[in-house]
């Protein structure tokens, strides 16, 4: 019981950061107006690592991306 607790406190798992990135990207990408060379820019992103901004993609938008990412993937 202890160890899960402890484990609860340290934040969410990679894993569960995977998942919620993923998830986030297609909320972001499927569910709204999105252009293509934007969408296929961040399904080229690494999922285990933060969204970052790139060609298509701004820094704004990849920071937002990467905080509802981890809102998604908080313990409950």
């Amino acid at each position: 019981m202890a160890r899960r607790k402890a484990r609860r406190d340290s934040g969410p798992s990679d894993e569960a950061i995977r998942t919620a990135r993923t998830i986030t990207y297609y909320e972001a990408c499927l569910d709204s107006e999105v252009p293509h060379a934007v969408a296929r820019e961040l399904w080229a992103h690494d999922m285990t690592k933060p969204f970052t901004a790139g060609t298509h993609v701004s820094e704004t938008d990849a920071r937002l991306l990467e905080e509802r990412a981890l809102l998604g993937a908080a313990p409950l």
